[in-house]
C-alpha cells in the first residue's frame, strides 16, 4: 500500500505545479470521479512529462512553487505548468486525457487532481498529528513536509473527499492490485 501511496501522489506530484486556486474548478462528486476515471490513462502521460521536464537545462526547468509557502500563488503555478507541457511537447496529450474525460481542459483537470493532492495530504497530516501512537519525531518530520498545507484546503473539498472517501481507497487499492499483476513488479 505504501509503495502504491507513493506511485499515486508521485503521479499526482506534478499536479502541485497546476492550480489550487479556489476560483476555476471546485471539487465536486463528478469532478472527483472523472479523475479517478482519468488517473490510469494519465498517470503515464504525467511520467513521461517528468522524464522530458528533467532533460531541461535548469534555466528551462518550470517553476517549483511550494503550495505550504505563504506566498504561494497558483496563477503563476498554472502558467508555470502549461508552459513546461508545451516545452516538453505534452500538452496534446494532457488535453486528450482531460477530454476522454469529462474535463473542459488541461487546467481544470490539473486544478482537480491537485485539489485531491492537497486534500489527502491535508487529511494524512491531521489523521497522524491526532493519533497518540504518533512518536513526536515522525509528528515533527510531517509538519516539515506538509507544513500548515491543511489551512488550504477548502471546506467544500473536504466535504467532497470526506464523501467520497470509501470511493478513492478503492481506487487506491485496485490500483494496488494492477501495480502486483503487472510484470516487473515485486
Amino acid at each position: 500500500m505504501k509503495r502504491l501511496m507513493g506511485r499515486w501522489l508521485a503521479g499526482l506530484g506534478l499536479a502541485m505545479m497546476a492550480v489550487l486556486a479556489q476560483a476555476d474548478a471546485p471539487l465536486t462528486d463528478e469532478r472527483l470521479e472523472n479523475l479517478l476515471g482519468a488517473m490510469d490513462e494519465l498517470q503515464p502521460v504525467m511520467e513521461q512529462v517528468g522524464q522530458r521536464l528533467a532533460t531541461l537545462p535548469p534555466e528551462e526547468q518550470p517553476p517549483r512553487l511550494d503550495p505550504r509557502a505563504e506566498d504561494f500563488d497558483p496563477e503563476a503555478m498554472a502558467e508555470g505548468m502549461s508552459e513546461a507541457l508545451d516545452e516538453v511537447d505534452a500538452y496534446a496529450d494532457v488535453q486528450r486525457v482531460a477530454e476522454n474525460n469529462g474535463f473542459d481542459s488541461v487546467e481544470e483537470l490539473l486544478e482537480v487532481q491537485a485539489r485531491v493532492m492537497m486534500g489527502f495530504m491535508a487529511a494524512t497530516q491531521e489523521a497522524m498529528m491526532k493519533n497518540p501512537n504518533v512518536p513526536e519525531q515522525a509528528r515533527e518530520k510531517m509538519n516539515q513536509q506538509f507544513g500548515n498545507i491543511a489551512e488550504k484546503v477548502s471546506e467544500n473539498d473536504r466535504e467532497v473527499l470526506q464523501r467520497n472517501q470509501q470511493k478513492i481507497m478503492e481506487f487506491m487499492q485496485a490500483q494496488q492490485q494492477k501495480q502486483m499483476q503487472a510484470p516487473g513488479s515485486n
